[in-house]
């Protein structure tokens, strides 16, 4: 008789930016998200509360650089809570599926990427 057998469900995992949002904290999220490849298929929230944002141009780097995450095949989405973030995924990601209550609370890692405005001196 067969019996089904349950197969490992991939939970999700949250990266956490925090510090100022510019090209190097991108560039280094881009690195980051794409050495997470072996979690697959997890799905990657990205968690952008602790950003301080500079201009919009950067928010959409960011969305840019998760948008092509995604053209890649991978399931990569952007946690927009506050409105300017939500403008920014309607506008640039218009096909990510919604991040609710329910995939937030599923989450069981959290990777947390963070950027210093300090400079080391040498």
């Amino acid at each position: 008789m067969y019996a089904p057998q349950p197969q490992p469900v991939s939970q999700p995992v949250v990266i956490r930016l925090i510090g100022v949002l510019d090209g190097d904290l991108i560039a280094t999220f881009t690195s980051l998200e794409r050495g997470l490849r072996d979690l697959q298929p997890a799905t990657v929230l990205v968690d952008v509360r602790d950003l301080n944002v500079i201009g919009e141009s950067e928010m959409r780097a960011l969305a840019d650089a998760i948008a092509g995450a995604r053209r890649e095949g991978r399931d990569v989405r952007l946690d927009a809570r506050s409105l300017s973030w939500k403008r920014v995924v309607k506008k640039n990601l218009s096909t990510q599926p919604p991040v609710d209550a329910k995939l937030r609370s599923e989450t069981r890692r959290t990777v947390i990427l963070a950027q210093s405005t300090n400079r080391k001196r040498r």
